[in-house]
């Protein structure tokens, strides 16, 4: 299931006033002044140290996988 799919799929599950509070917000996001971006900029190092501590992380099997983790969500929050 791609991303979309998965969107379209807890958008059509959601009660309507939840969808409508998500299209609310959704509205606001692209008819505000200000930025949507809630992250801070970071420099070149700052990004070359987080993906080191990713790959250290990852090797250690401590990452996790993606689609197991959003189907995970999914079923928590009654989507899928």
């Amino acid at each position: 299931m791609s991303t979309l799919d998965a969107t379209v799929s807890m958008l059509e599950a959601m009660p309507e006033d939840a969808r409508i509070k998500v299209l609310e917000f959704t509205r606001q996001l692209f008819t505000s002044r200000k930025p949507a971006n809630p992250f801070v900029p970071v420099g070149a190092q700052q990004v070359l140290s987080d993906l080191a501590e990713s790959r250290r992380q990852t090797a250690e099997g401590k990452g996790l996988d993606m689609e197991d983790a959003l189907n995970r969500m999914g079923k928590q929050h009654g989507f899928i």
